[in-house]
């Protein structure tokens, strides 16, 4: 099991470190992606041709796109995100016993939550409106793709991840077995 952290400063920047990071890369990356394919609609950059490209996307919907225009929500869905990774850091600093894992996995879920909080905020899309930008597309070999994603999807992926393998270390090193099935 991962040490416990107990100094607040030392928690404070396992926690800051990976949400300031990540959000600036997505912020970054999303940028980038705008700058380089805006002048061609529907161009894609093949990555790993033929499964792995580049497209532009908005989002003015929820994560990857299931309801796909979430209107003034979106503005409310941003402010949200701000709160719960405020939440986090809260969480992060008052914790009893938390291990740099566990604070390393939510900063990774708020620099993503702050990347399309942003988004959700502040970036025009074309049509009017904010929304966030996708633009990574996984093409399945029998046809079809995945719904784009972007760098702060796969953020609060891999932390939310991260946080499940902490539970189930923690769940198998406290001798308690794990349920079979939920109640």
């Amino acid at each position: 099991m991962p040490r416990i952290v107990s100094q607040t400063f030392a928690r404070f920047m396992l926690f800051l470190t990976p949400a300031l990071l990540g959000s600036g890369c997505d912020l970054h990356s999303k940028l980038w992606v705008e700058e380089t394919l805006r002048a061609v609609p529907g161009r894609a950059l093949p990555l790993i041709d033929p499964w792995l490209e580049l497209v532009l996307a908005y989002n003015r919907g929820t994560a990857f796109s299931f309801v796909a225009d979430l209107g003034i929500a979106r503005a409310v869905l941003g402010v949200f995100a701000i709160v719960i990774t405020i939440g986090f850091l809260f969480a992060v600093l008052r914790a009893k016993h938390i291990t740099w894992l566990e604070i390393v996995a939510l900063g990774l879920v708020a620099g993503g939550a702050l990347g399309n909080a942003f988004d959700r905020l502040f970036h025009e899309v074309p049509g009017g409106g904010t929304g966030v930008v996708d633009f990574i597309r996984i093409n399945y070999p029998w046809g079809g793709s995945w719904p784009a994603f972007n760098i702060a999807d796969v953020l609060i992926a891999v932390g939310g991840v991260l946080l499940l393998i902490v539970g189930v270390i923690r769940r198998r090193d406290s001798g308690t077995a794990l349920p079979h099935r939920l109640a």
